[in-house]
């Protein structure tokens, strides 16, 4: 049920059938997550005319992705004073030695050098993306997830060239 003013004040209340029952996406909702995924500082404004939708159908659609844990938050991505390609990069595989992984995943996810984690199916348990300044701090990082409980093995493979899309 929405809400909304009419032009002399009163208000009315609307039904509005919910086509994503059921937490099933259309067309319109995976076209909002990727333009948020290319630029979640989108106004909603913008977004509505990308969409060529209302501000308060997105907003509703936004807030319902919210709800149903598609979109789970906006973070900040902060760059490098030297650019995005200062540093080194290398994508990390490991294996868990304890179920559930959530408790182990939780004791590294925010750790700063990792921009991103990926729960994986096959013989490793996850993928991680990290930044490092160089290849002493890599090491030191690799140490790190090693020595962390629930963590059986790490093996580092170093980014050599990233190709953006």
């Amino acid at each position: 049920m929405n809400k909304t003013t009419a032009p002399h004040g009163e208000t009315i209340e609307i039904q509005m059938a919910d086509r994503q029952i059921g937490g099933v996406r259309d067309a319109v909702d995976e076209r909002l997550v990727s333009l948020l995924c290319r630029n979640a500082r989108m106004t909603l404004t913008a977004l509505a005319q990308e969409l060529a939708l209302s501000r308060t159908a997105v907003q509703a659609r936004m807030a319902r992705l919210e709800r149903d844990k598609v979109i789970v938050g906006y973070r900040a991505i902060i760059g490098r004073a030297g650019g995005e390609d200062e540093g080194l990069g290398a994508v990390l595989s490991l294996t868990f030695s304890q179920r559930p992984c959530r408790p182990v995943v939780e004791t590294f996810r925010h750790w700063p050098e990792i921009t991103n984690y990926y729960s994986v199916t096959g013989p490793d348990d996850a993928f991680v993306v990290v930044r490092v300044d160089d290849a002493s701090a890599l090491s030191q990082l690799v140490d790190r997830l090693s020595a962390t409980a629930g963590v059986a093995s790490v093996r580092c493979s170093v980014v050599l060239k990233a190709d953006r899309t």
